[in-house]
């Protein structure tokens, strides 16, 4: 008999009563079980399909498909209730068929940990292989329902650990900080930033801010600048002024420090009008004092002091000793620079009994060794080497070592200017090992220039060129200000030696 389904041809099917007699056409008429199975009974037609050949077409795809015939009909039935064209019944049959097994397959082999998870998926299956879909459908949903229960759970649970871990990096990060391993720290900082939830933006600013810090006191100018714009822009993204305007402070040293006073001012200014605007008066007067450090550079030593005694004003107004004593340290240093030694001492001998009156140590120990500079440049070796002992002293007992290299190389200014090379070069030698360990670079090539210099000072050329060729290779590597005269130098020295 030929399968009727697949045949096509205008106007209806009817079913004919008796011997080739023609008898109307019964309107469609299905039962439909609990599980969605379309039951025929008796001559009524479905689609207009008698039910010897409905059950034909039955048998035949549940032989094609390898599915029961209770499956076929469920899948029929799917077709009716989505009404789709009889012309498309095959496909469809065979495209919901490989759904079908698909799924099966997933929900056997795909097993969830959840014990109670996994028993609503196994009953799933079994409703599915009855063609009770319904049953199926609400199953699944129960069972999605208990794993997005355990996600957020385990959400909530990473959440606090990626604050922890972040947290735990931070103070990796500090314990780097306290042996002077500021590439080390910076990376910790980074790591701790990375591990952050999303939404964690003025942390993750703060930790970006951090890691900057740290490669800025190892001059690694590059690095510090491209995560203090990443700092910068997530505080402008959550609205914290007090975050944009450190952030843009730390800029302006950093521009400072590269001997870009142009932008650095820039930077400074910006970072000005932001903490006025928030009233932040501690921060205003820190900023004040940052760009007088522009104009000190630049020789402008009036304007320089116009900014230092606003600084000094706001500082002393908040009640903030120690920074005022910053400030008075760097009212110093102008009229030091002006070569007025008996103020900028004055000023200085002012700094040292207020530290000494809060206890500030670290700042103890760098008044100790601003006023030594000041008898160091009126030759006055045994008072400036006496000032510096001490500054040594306690530098050494805080465990500050890098402005221990700083004193010590004051100290051997002091024997290369009494023409004692040898104790000189001995003080350097310390101090070129110490600026090494802790990574800092600026002051590597600082003291490579010294040693340098005092070899030539000895006449020995070949040793000098050595030294100055390393404070070069160093000055173009960071980017430092000092780079063309250090050339111009180092050239000078080439060609003495090339002339004897």
């Amino acid at each position: 008999m030929d399968n009727r389904f697949d045949k096509s041809g205008d106007g209806d099917q009817n079913v004919g009563q008796g011997d080739g007699a023609v008898g109307k056409q019964v309107n469609i008429t299905q039962q439909i079980n609990g599980n969605d199975n379309i039951v025929a009974g008796g001559n009524v037609t479905i689609e207009g399909i008698p039910p010897e050949v409905f059950a034909e077409y039955v048998a035949k795809h549940s032989k094609a498909l390898g599915e029961t015939e209770q499956i076929v009909r469920g899948f029929l039935g799917t077709l009716l209730e989505r009404e789709v064209p009889r012309d498309q019944w095959d496909s469809k049959l065979r495209e919901i068929a490989g759904q079908y097994r698909e799924l099966l397959a997933r929900l056997e082999t795909v097993q969830s940990e959840d014990p109670q998870v996994q028993r609503l998926k196994d009953e799933a299956r079994q409703a599915i292989e009855t063609g009770d879909y319904a049953e199926a459908e609400d199953l699944l949903n129960q069972a999605e329902a208990l794993d997005v229960q355990a996600i957020e759970q385990m959400e909530k649970t990473a959440r606090k650990r990626r604050i922890s871990a972040a947290a735990t990096n931070a103070d990796q990060a500090r314990l780097q900080r306290i042996q002077l391993r500021y590439a080390r720290a910076a990376e910790y900082w980074q790591k701790a930033a990375a591990l952050l939830p999303g939404d964690q933006k003025k942390e993750r600013a703060y930790y970006l801010n951090a890691a900057s810090n740290d490669f800025y006191r190892i001059a690694k100018y590059k690095e510090a600048l491209a995560l203090w714009e990443q700092s910068f822009a997530l505080y402008r993204e959550i609205g914290d002024k007090a975050g944009e305007g450190t952030t843009l402070s730390n800029i302006g040293a950093l521009h400072h420090a590269k001997g870009d006073y142009t932008t650095a001012l820039t930077y400074l200014e910006r970072s000005l009008t932001i903490r006025q605007e928030i009233s932040d008066k501690a921060s205003e007067g820190a900023t004040l004092n940052n760009i007088s450090q522009i104009y000190d550079a630049r020789g402008d030593y009036a304007t320089a002091l116009k900014y230092l005694e606003q600084s000094l004003v706001i500082r002393r107004e908040i009640g903030d000793r120690a920074e005022e004593g910053t400030t008075l340290n760097n009212i110093s240093q102008i009229y030091h620079a002006r070569g007025d030694y008996a103020t900028a001492l004055k000023y200085l001998e002012q700094n040292l009994v207020l530290f000494r009156e809060i206890g500030n140590k670290a700042h103890q120990g760098g008044t100790l060794n601003n006023i030594s500079q000041i008898y160091h440049h009126r030759g006055d070796y045994v008072t400036a080497l006496k000032y510096l002992e001490q500054s040594l002293v306690i530098r050494r007992e805080i465990g500050d070592r890098a402005e221990e290299g700083t004193t010590l190389n004051n100290i051997s200014q002091i024997y290369h200017a009494r023409g004692d090379y040898a104790t000189a070069l001995k003080y350097l030698e310390q101090n070129l090992v110490l600026f090494r360990e802790i990574g800092a670079k600026r002051e590597e090539a600082g003291t490579n220039w010294n040693i340098g210099r005092t070899y030539k000072a000895q006449g020995d050329l070949a040793k000098a060129e050595q030294y100055m060729s390393r404070t070069v290779e160093i000055e173009e590597e960071i980017g430092l200000p000092t780079l063309e005269e250090s050339r111009k130098a180092l050239e000078e020295v080439r060609a003495e030696i090339k002339g004897r």
